[in-house]
């Protein structure tokens, strides 16, 4: 009698282990506009997305086109969805076609912000969202750098300014996701990559694979990434809508998925 209440203290002292830290979804999924048959592969898409339930969605090459009865690709995807949607573009809201990059969140968006990218004649922007994860603040910054292979002065500078928003949005652990037109190696994102930890490549080293989708004429390169910032640590990392799925091709890219983990 005396062991069982002595195993039965013991037992109520030992200390639950602790919970895992909590985790964030991204996917980054380069939208290839309305090109090919857009109602088609937006079925793909949502599809895709809501099985998955991303925390985090980053879009490029998102198009708005009321000229031709295109809604905000976004808006049209965050409403299937049931995510919220933050939208920037060079184009004003009272313009007919407006085309930009998108954040989408599962979560509740505590803040928006915008730039556009040099050099200023052209269209590039990068969006930011704080989001509320499940108490925690995280930054997310969508871009799409400049897409020329010779373009990498250009795009040096688009790293400047996505570090200028960072330092200027700082206060939360921060994600940098989108099309970057360049391997994460490449001299011109160092800047950032310095500061990041590319997710896929961080998981995958050297692995050969690509986020253009060759069939539809593209170089094979991985250059669609998610740069996480310090303290979030890449758990999981794969590629998604990297197939047709019934006939239909997704996007010309393929996107990408990450798990990160909080500290």
């Amino acid at each position: 009698m005396r062991l069982l209440v002595l195993l039965l203290f013991l037992v109520g002292c030992t200390a639950a282990p602790p919970a895992p830290a909590p985790t964030v979804d991204v996917v980054t999924l380069n939208l290839w506009n309305d090109q090919a048959d857009w109602p088609a592969r937006l079925g793909v898409i949502a599809d895709t997305l809501g099985a998955l339930r991303p925390d985090v969605i980053v879009l490029q090459e998102v198009l708005q086109d009321s000229a031709k009865g295109l809604a905000n690709q976004a808006e049209t995807l965050g409403d299937r969805l049931g995510y919220a949607v933050v939208f920037a573009s060079v184009d004003g809201p009272d313009r007919a076609k407006r085309y930009g990059n998108a954040i989408l969140s599962r979560h509740p968006v505590l803040d928006t912000n915008w730039v556009r990218l040099r050099p200023l004649t052209d269209y590039r922007v990068a969006a930011h969202a704080r989001l509320d994860i499940g108490g925690r603040p995280l930054d997310v910054v969508a871009t799409h750098l400049h897409h020329t292979m010779e373009g990498g002065a250009i795009r040096a500078e688009q790293v400047a300014d996505l570090l200028a928003l960072l330092d200027q949005t700082a206060g939360a652990r921060w994600v940098v996701a989108g099309d970057f037109n360049a391997p994460a190696h490449a001299p011109e994102l160092s800047p950032l990559a310095d500061r990041a930890a590319d997710a896929f490549g961080t998981l995958h080293p050297g692995a050969a694979v690509s986020t253009l989708v060759e069939a539809l004429g593209h170089t094979p390169r991985r250059i669609d990434h998610v740069l996480a910032g310090p303290g979030l640590t890449p758990e999981a990392a794969r590629l998604v809508l990297a197939e047709p799925v019934g006939g239909v091709q997704p996007s010309d890219h393929r996107g990408v998925s990450v798990r990160l983990r909080w500290p």
